[in-house]
Formats: structure tokens, sequence, C-alpha cells
């Protein structure tokens, strides 16, 4: 549910790229590489064909990384008024398409508040699962987390768990701001673990946060927002404004403002090189991202929101 990104702002994974992108479990990269051309009958023999020869799940696929934060209780005890109640226990639920065919589902919410070093953060959730008929040949189980300071919206670390297909990638990060540095681990498909370290130049996002973040800000068509990200490195992430227009899905018809992230990494809001990453934010104070869609090698991605409730 993947394909290479190079341009940001995730949902979920590399699934629609932290939406979590789907030309890997669609169209497999293996047989593109090779020079394939697909046709629509072509893609549906080479579906039911992957589908006989699935790999079983090993012992190795269910040995994860865990997050320093993941085990951080839920703070009853939070008294700001810097606490959005419309945020706070929000879920968005997505259904995914490639062009019109459904290959997913998608979440992405704040399930509880928790307490860092004394500062209040929200514990930011988002994962990407296959439809049950893709999952016979492609199995995708995405997971991403991030804890976004409430007072001053920066990330204080991420959670990234990719599973798709043969491909899986596991890494959390720590933001030690004080200290202008990071930390963390990262685990290959043979389970290998290797640390990850580094420098900030001051507070950072993450690609999950950062969807929050353009939240918060004041929008309109023709203005444009740098946001400093860090996924093991430094890099600017830039989201233009472009228009705006009414938009509908499943879950109701909206007035839109359209947002177009620019060149910069991988995770959420990201887009292969040369191809669009487009968001349809909702012209009101919830911003709710409404409509992802991603260009692929052969057509785009899109990702719809179908439910939002307050949990």
């Amino acid at each position: 549910m993947a394909f290479n990104p190079k341009i940001a702002a995730a949902i979920f994974g590399r699934s629609f790229a932290y939406l979590p992108t789907l030309n890997r479990m669609v169209l497999p990269m293996n047989a593109y590489k090779i020079g394939c051309r697909w046709s629509g009958k072509t893609a549906v023999i080479a579906v039911f064909g992957l589908a006989l020869c699935a790999a079983p799940l090993r012992a190795e696929d269910t040995v994860f990384l865990a997050h320093p934060y993941s085990p951080l209780p839920a703070d009853v005890q939070v008294n700001t008024s810097a606490v959005r109640g419309d945020w706070y226990r929000e879920r968005l639920e997505y259904d995914i398409y490639w062009g019109i065919i459904y290959v997913g589902s998608a979440y992405l919410q704040i399930d509880k508040i928790v307490t860092i070093e004394g500062r209040p953060a929200y514990h930011i959730v988002s994962g990407a699962k296959s439809a049950a008929f893709i999952d016979n040949f492609y199995h995708v189980a995405d997971l991403n987390e991030s804890w976004f300071d409430i007072a001053e919206l920066y990330s204080r670390g991420y959670y990234k768990r990719i599973q798709e297909g043969g491909y899986f990638f596991n890494e959390w990060v720590l933001f030690d701001n004080a200290a202008k540095t990071f930390r963390g681990e990262k685990m290959n498909k043979k389970r290998v673990v290797s640390p990850v370290d580094g420098t900030l130049e001051g507070p950072v996002n993450d690609v999950l946060s950062a969807l929050y973040l353009v939240r918060t800000m004041e929008i309109r068509p023709g203005s444009r927002q740098d946001i400093t990200v860090n996924t093991k490195r430094n890099w600017n992430m830039n989201v233009k404004f472009r228009k705006r227009g009414k938009e509908s899905t499943a879950y109701g018809k909206f007035k839109c403002i359209l947002a177009e992230p620019q060149l910069g990494d991988d995770g959420l809001f990201v887009a292969k090189k040369g191809k669009k990453m487009l968001v349809w934010l909702t012209d009101d104070a919830l911003r709710l991202p409404l409509i992802l869609k991603a260009d692929i090698f052969l057509g785009s991605v899109t990702a719809k929101l179908v439910k939002r409730r307050l949990e």
C-alpha cells in the first residue's frame, strides 16, 4: 500500500505515504520494474496469481519496537485552556480507492492526552489496513503515532510500523528540544535494530503532527506555509493553498480549501517526485482533511472521509 515518497505532510504510512499510496498493493512493483504494461485485465490476472502464493505469517512478523512514550497513561487531571474539545478523542475514518476500486480503510484519531516532562501532549494515532479481498495476497497493517505538544504545537516524538506485503519497517524517534537532539531506533525486515540520533535546530514536527498543525492555521487561497519537520533528518515542508470549492464524500458536502504540499520527505501528505499530492480541507474551524489524493505511476489513490465521531 505504498509508493516511494518524495513530497510531504500521512496520513497513514507508506499506504498513502504515514495514507497511507497503494501502487505496491494494487500493482506489484516487481512486475512494474521488469517492464510489464498493465491493462485492467492484466492487473486482475496478476491479483489472482498473487493470491495463490501469499506468504504465511512468520514468528518474527510479530516482533516490533516500542516507543518510550507508548506506556504513558491518559492524564485525566489535565486542565489547560489550550486543549481543543473538537480534537480531543476525535476519530476520522476513511475509505481508500484506487480509481473507483475500494482497496482499504484508514483512520486518524487523538485517543488521549499524556504528560511528558510536565507538559501535556495529544497522542495522535493513525492506521491503515487492506480490504478483505486485497488482504488475501497483500496484507497491509500500518500504524503511526505522534506525541504533539498541546500548548506549543510541536512534536515530542513519533512511532512508525509499516507492514505491506513483503515490506516491513519499524522505527521510533524521541525529540529532546531542551538538548536540541533526537534519538531512536529502527528495525528492518530481518528484525535488525539500529540506533538513530542527530541534532535539532529547534522544535520540529513529524509528518503526522504536521497535519494537525496545518489544521490550526489561518489559510486562504494563494497563501503558503512552511513547517520544520524531522524524520531522522531536518527538512522544510512547504504547503501551498490553491483555491476554494465544494467537495463531497459519504460524510457530507462541504466548502473546502485545496492544499498542495511541496517537495519534502516521507510520511503524511507525501507524493512521489514529479507527482501531485492534493488535500481538501474543510473551510471551517475544524479544517477536516476531507479528501486526500495522490498520483502514482498508474492513476491515483484517494482517501475519502466517511465518518467523524468524538469517542
